[in-house]
């Protein structure tokens, strides 16, 4: 029987207190990053660190059938000091932070990537103003005991560590306490004998999208077929008991975090037959008025890019000025305003699709007769003809209007 590796419990509650103690935020992890390296390094596993201040680590022994990735992230909801007046500023909200905890005053430590000592400040004023870029839901009012700056970042004014009983208490504790559990997972494998491939990441930015994640994905730093766990401590949930084990959720997609969401996404998987992936291509081909009205307007849509050529042609072709120029330009929202007029009094309620299709043989006609919408809208328009203003002001208007309806009709 193969022999336990486990840590002592003492060893495991240094371990957490370690790396958990460490204050991060989002863009501000490099504290906890260097309590993960002492910790590694203190094991004698070697740390590597990536061109985005992400760190890894690597253990293996004999021939393993497969390689496991271990994944946690450095960071924890937080603030960014992003204005500062003395002592008094406005701080952006980074993840997973909500209105309902601004209902009353929050207090908070404000520190730099300096590791100058921190001081305290409260937050109030919520602003709710979303940032994707930052998954921040707003911002907020910070008013501090020291001078604030621009740049500096807050963390909750929480007790870093504490043992309370069977409980920890950690103001990080759904981040960097699963950090310090793979260290000590590769602390426990690093003398263990059976095979094993195990890769560790501790990344950066996953609170506000992701983004080490994705970065470690785009630069390969994992093999191919590895299976990656990433590790999260779960909130209290109704049908996992306390202290039985570990919560395992296969299969998440992107960050929902919520059951009936999952579920709702693994039943479309399984529904999405292609099938019903062309089952919209299918429908209108059957409704042989939809495909015809959609015909003409992607012609329209298609055709209608000529207008961009008119400058060329006004100057190099026509040689006329900007009040030829003007004209070109206008015919087609002249076209439009008189097609949509004569619609408004006069719609076309019976055998629509003749008439649609009797604009398109118009076009035929004019090409068969030595000339072509182009032709008039360019050459004609251009020498002032009365008879291509005319025609080219039908042929862009209807095609607007029709663009216009249908975008409306098929919204």
């Amino acid at each position: 029987m193969a022999r336990s590796f486990l840590p002592d419990i003492d060893t495991t509650l240094a371990t957490i207190k370690s790396v958990a103690s460490a204050p991060t935020a989002p863009y501000h992890e490099f504290r906890a990053l260097r309590a993960i390296r002492r910790e590694l390094e203190r094991n004698g596993i070697t740390a590597h660190e990536d061109l985005y201040g992400q760190v890894t680590a690597h253990v293996s022994r004999g021939n393993a059938k497969r390689a496991l990735a271990l994944v946690a992230h450095t960071d924890h909801p937080a603030f960014e000091i992003t204005e500062a007046h003395g002592r008094e500023g406005r701080a952006r909200i980074l993840g997973g932070l909500y209105a309902e905890f601004f209902a009353s005053a929050v207090p908070v430590l404000v520190h730099d990537d300096a590791d100058a000592a921190p001081f305290p400040a409260r937050l109030d004023d919520y602003v709710p103003a979303p940032d994707t870029v930052h998954n921040s839901p707003g911002h907020c009012r910070i008013r501090a005991d020291g001078e604030l700056r621009a740049g500096q970042w807050a963390v909750m004014d929480l007790v870093p560590f504490a043992v309370n009983g069977d409980e920890l208490h950690l103001r990080a504790a759904d981040d960097l306490a699963l950090c310090a559990v793979i260290v000590l997972a590769l602390a426990a494998l690093r003398d263990d004998e059976r095979p094993h491939d195990v890769h560790a990441v501790f990344t950066r930015g996953e609170e506000t999208g992701l983004f080490g994640a994705r970065l470690v994905a785009e630069d390969g730093l994992l093999p191919r077929d590895a299976i990656v766990v990433s590790l999260e401590a779960s909130r209290a949930l109704a049908h996992a008991a306390l202290g039985r084990g570990v919560v395992v959720r296969p299969g998440d997609v992107y960050n929902t975090f919520d059951n009936d969401a999952e579920r709702y996404l693994r039943v479309a998987r399984e529904e999405l037959t292609a099938a019903s992936l062309f089952s919209g291509i299918a429908f209108i081909f059957r409704q042989r008025l939809l495909l015809g009205l959609l015909s003409l307007d992607l012609f329209a849509v298609l055709l209608g890019g000529a207008t961009a050529l008119l400058p060329i042609y006004a100057r190099d072709i026509l040689g006329t000025g900007p009040w030829g120029l003007g004209l070109l330009r206008a015919a087609p929202a002249c076209g439009a305003l008189a097609t949509s007029l004569v619609l408004a009094r006069r719609p076309v309620e019976h055998r629509a699709g003749p008439v649609l299709f009797g604009g398109v043989l118009v076009g035929f006609g004019t090409r068969m007769a030595g000339g072509c919408t182009s032709g008039h809208g360019l050459s004609g328009c251009g020498r002032l003809q009365p008879g291509s203003l005319l025609a080219t002001a039908c042929f862009f208007g209807s095609g607007v209007a029709l663009s216009m309806v249908l975008a409306r009709v098929l919204a």
